[in-house]
């Protein structure tokens, strides 16, 4: 590669050959064939010759110069448009998406209880979800916590391929849920109705909708809730089965998952023995500590024998028993 020219040579002038000095200089070299004229007039003629030379060669610089400043314009011309372009596709990510609508279509029915969106997600997930985020009064809670964090943090969630900027707080678990084995059996009813109504809104499976439906209303009907301490019995089998269930799901192994709207009749009496077996141990320390606190306040030495209730730990059958039914259904209080 040539050496950059740093002078434009348009713009330097021949020296002066003709001058004193290069007379002086020139009359050393003159001879009779070749005058001190002649020898100027090649001295001006060689240094119009090298000067037209830098001329062409400082005008391809010039346009190589050009060429380079251009092609460095452009790039960092295109980096801008390519980042403002990746910024606005970022901005239209983070931005909610909005679907049209059809004109001169009236509104359908309702729901009149409205989930959060944190039981929405959980449903469109196909993950479990408590039931009482479908009560009515977790539904009033989240209709009061959309409105407080309408100004409030967003945070980043994950729709299809893109990305979404949404209300941190109202994908949050609520801090009052109420774990299913401790609802009321009224209020899973009443609940599970607005939970499959949800599932049906999120895609899921005909197949799974209707075997839920009839898990809920097989376990209503079932003969063990009309015992003493079924219900509860019923509300632990629903609240572990389900969660069983919803698990086994989304498993990645090669087991087969089971049917959920088939009772497992052996399970739920061995629900229905837990109970009981609790409730009895809750019977005898209840009676124990009443014991303790009225030997406390004795004022005399009597011997006093801790009175408990041999319905708390015996359930004896006989023919003449109303709850003979079940085999772990308790006596009737006389």
């Amino acid at each position: 590669m040539p050496p950059r020219i740093t002078q434009d040579p348009h713009l330097v002038q021949p020296p002066d050959f003709e001058s004193e000095q290069f007379r002086a200089l020139y009359a050393t070299l003159a001879t009779a064939e070749r005058t001190v004229d002649a020898i100027i007039a090649d001295s001006q003629n060689a240094w119009t010759q090298n000067n037209d030379a830098q001329r062409v060669a400082w005008n391809a610089q010039v346009e190589q110069d050009h060429a380079e400043e251009e092609e460095a314009r452009a790039a960092q011309e295109q980096a801008k448009q390519e980042a403002a372009e990746a910024e606005k596709r970022e901005r239209e990510n983070k931005r909610p998406k909005i679907k049209s609508f059809t004109p001169n279509k009236t509104v359908g029915k309702l729901s009149s209880r409205r989930p959060s969106r944190y039981a929405i997600h959980k449903i469109e997930q196909l993950e479990y979800v408590e039931l009482y985020y479908f009560t009515k009064e977790a539904c009033l809670e989240a209709e009061r916590t959309e409105y407080s964090v309408a100004r409030g943090t967003f945070t980043l969630m994950a729709d299809g391929e893109n990305v979404l900027a949404k209300p941190a707080a109202a994908y949050k678990p609520s801090t009052k849920v109420v774990q299913d084995e401790n609802l009321e059996w009224r209020q899973i009813i009443k609940a599970k109705d607005y939970m499959l109504e949800a599932m049906v809104d999120a895609g899921w499976p005909e197949e799974h909708v209707m075997a839920l439906g009839v898990f809920f209303l097989e376990l209503d009907k079932h003969p063990i809730s009309d015992l003493e301490g079924g219900e509860t019995a019923v509300l632990l089998y629903q609240a572990r089965i389900r969660r069983r269930w919803m698990e086994d799901l989304k498993s990645t192994n090669d087991e087969e998952v089971f049917d959920i709207s088939v009772v497992n009749d052996k399970r739920l009496d061995e629900m229905y023995s837990e109970v009981l077996n609790l409730r009895q141990a809750q019977g005898i320390k209840r009676s124990v500590t009443i014991h303790s606190q009225a030997e406390g306040h004795a004022a005399d030495n009597i011997s006093h024998r801790t009175v408990i209730n041999p319905h708390l730990i015996f359930a004896p059958l006989c023919s003449s028993c109303t709850h003979a039914a079940h085999p772990h259904a308790p006596p009737p209080h006389p």
